[in-house]
């Protein structure tokens, strides 16, 4: 009996965490205090729930696409915390993209996992796994993906997505975080502020100095 009162309790307890936490994504972006998550107070307040705090007209439709910065060829409809205020805290962004003929992102990495649905078109992708017994490389794990493929890049892991076909791709993303924010990798190292020492770089990747200032260049 004991037994049966103790997950009860526990269900209980779960239950309503997962109820309150509904709540706090609307609101924890709306006043002076959104840095700090006070789930009793928002609780007190769940009667302001709007259901404008979870919803977004159209906001994947083709008009919205805009180019990625900084990325030739690549146009980009965002649906993150800033499109709904409810994404705020529960870890979820969805992007629908658009690559033209040979367009590409550079190696980077996320700081949460994702989730890549190929709709038209053809991309070659992959990511990059530490190898256990040799500090020095990795194991490249790749696919060439066509429409209706699913592929996905574990957190934390360097990959790349290109497109190889002849005509545009289309695809939707969807990363388990509240926005989609990466470190590109080349850009991280050359392009870093403030810069990383030219010495330190120079023999990090056995390369001469001149170089090293040609890539700062390149990537800033």
């Amino acid at each position: 009996m004991e037994a049966n009162s103790a997950i009860t309790m526990t269900l209980c307890l779960l239950i309503s965490t997962i109820f309150l936490s509904s709540f706090a994504c609307a609101f924890h972006l709306k006043g002076p205090e959104a840095a700090v998550l006070e789930k009793e107070k928002i609780y007190e307040d769940s009667k302001l729930v709007n259901a404008n705090d979870y919803f977004a007209s159209s906001a994947l439709n083709p008009n919205q696409f805009k180019p990625l910065a900084n990325y030739d060829g690549i146009y980009a409809s965002v649906v993150d915390a800033r499109t709904i205020p409810a994404i705020n805290t529960i870890g979820i962004t969805i992007i629908r993209l658009i690559y033209e003929p040979l367009a590409l992102v550079p190696l980077h990495s996320h700081p949460f996992s994702e989730l890549m649905t190929v709709l038209e078109g053809s991309l070659y992708v992959g990511f990059l796994v530490p190898n256990s017994s040799n500090l020095q490389k990795t194991q490249l794990v790749s696919k060439i993906l066509n429409a209706g493929d699913v592929f996905v890049f574990p957190q934390g892991h360097i990959h790349f997505q290109y497109n190889v076909g002849n005509t545009s791709a289309t695809l939707i993303q969807a990363f388990n975080g509240a926005n989609y924010i990466s470190a590109i990798v080349p850009s991280s190292i050359f392009a870093s502020d403030p810069p990383i020492s030219d010495d330190y770089l120079a023999k990090a990747f056995k390369l001469d100095k001149m170089v090293i200032e040609d890539l700062r260049k390149k990537f800033s």
